[in-house]
């Protein structure tokens, strides 16, 4: 009984003061950066659009490559704000390949949420979506789980919906601090 009410104890003191008092006081606490960059990501979607696509035929491997405006605010617990425009460049079995240019923002301290307008190509059609996500991220980069939501009424060019992928920055050029 008595370890269940020490483990208790610690468990209730950890989630009501988790900070330290040097936290608060911490230099880094307003400091607000704006860092351009290059992300670069890898999403994978498996699901079939209907029961007619098999499997394997519905695969497909995107890789994301995109200009961002990294903006995060500072403090020992900070959160960061992304602005977005680039290119999902898309391997499909079936399809071969097609690309998504596209223009998004999330935010992110610790859980991601974001949105992001892709205009999905072969080159002779267009399909515009939008695709709101979430997941985990901070400081630019995000494991996220997506959903894509056509936006125009007929469609014929089979896209899978769900998508899970992950997004890191490779190159931070100068930060400019706030």
């Amino acid at each position: 009984m008595t370890r269940l009410f020490s483990v208790l104890f610690f468990l209730f003191y950890g989630c009501m003061f988790p900070q330290l008092k040097f936290d608060t006081l911490s230099p880094r606490r307003l400091k607000t950066t704006v860092t351009p960059a290059i992300l670069v990501g890898y999403h994978y979607a498996g699901d079939a659009k209907d029961n007619t696509e098999t499997f394997r035929a519905s695969q497909m491997h995107i890789i994301e490559v995109v200009f961002a405006k990294i903006i995060e605010y500072g403090g020992n617990h900070g959160a960061a704000k992304v602005y977005y425009v680039g290119s999902d460049f898309i391997f499909n079995n079936r399809y071969d390949f097609f690309m998504a240019p596209k223009i998004g923002v999330s935010s992110s301290a610790g859980i991601a949420l974001g949105a992001e307008v892709q205009f999905q190509t072969n080159f002779e059609k267009v399909i515009p979506r939008v695709m709101p996500y979430f997941g985990f991220g901070g400081g630019g980069g995000k494991l996220t789980v997506g959903y894509n939501f056509r936006l125009l009424k007929a469609e014929n060019f089979p896209i899978n919906t769900l998508q899970i992928g992950i997004t890191w920055p490779i190159k931070r050029f100068k930060e400019k601090t706030i």
